[in-house]
């Protein structure tokens, strides 16, 4: 993996060729609708690929739906929560492709050919050029969503993973309702048992 420090509490790096998740991550959103996204110019894309984006060449299930963002456009992607890690498929990574990392520390931006020195010519079927991207917390560091802006055609991500995290309000809501309920049944089996 080649890594370049973002700050103090991210650091980041590219593994060439590889596909998300990788071992200790789980995918929060593999972009088969655009739910949790939000922005302008925006295409969740179905190969195969044409002038509005291609697939990740690395992306593991092959031929399925991806983000893509075209000329002049942006997408907010949440990631569910506070995370100290994430990682995604980027597929043929440009030197106009943009992706600013939300995070509790503040904002950290990210540019391929700038603080991101890998290659970053769009080729779309170089391990270059399609690999995971990951970014990972230290000190403490917890990361909400991501924008990624691109000044041509096209940025593309697919299977957005996260690790170490904070669940949503939500999760903790089913995982309290379960505890309750394994609790109530360890109960009844007791009761019944001293009946008999």
């Amino acid at each position: 993996m080649v890594g370049a420090p973002a700050s103090a509490a991210v650091l980041f790096g590219f593994d060439p060729g590889a596909a998300s998740p990788e071992p200790g991550y789980h995918v929060v959103n593999a972009f088969d609708v655009a739910t949790g996204i939000t922005g302008s110019n925006f295409q969740i894309k179905v190969p195969p690929s044409d002038g509005n984006g291609a697939l990740p060449a690395n992306s593991i299930p092959a031929g399925t739906p991806y983000l893509s963002v075209l000329g002049g456009g942006f997408a907010n992607v949440s990631l569910g929560g506070l995370f100290s890690a994430f990682q995604f498929d980027w597929g043929s990574i440009d030197t106009y492709n943009t992706l600013t990392i939300h995070g509790t520390a503040g904002d950290v931006v990210v540019v391929p050919g700038g603080n991101f020195p890998n290659q970053a010519d769009g080729n779309q079927f170089a391990a270059g050029t399609n690999g995971v991207f990951t970014v990972v917390g230290t000190a403490g560091e917890k990361f909400t969503g991501i924008t990624l802006a691109s000044g041509s055609n096209s940025f593309e991500i697919d299977n957005l993973a996260v690790a170490g995290g904070v669940p949503e309000p939500a999760a903790w809501t089913m995982m309290i309702l379960g505890f309750a309920a394994a609790g109530s049944l360890i109960r009844r089996r007791r009761a019944m048992a001293a009946t008999v």
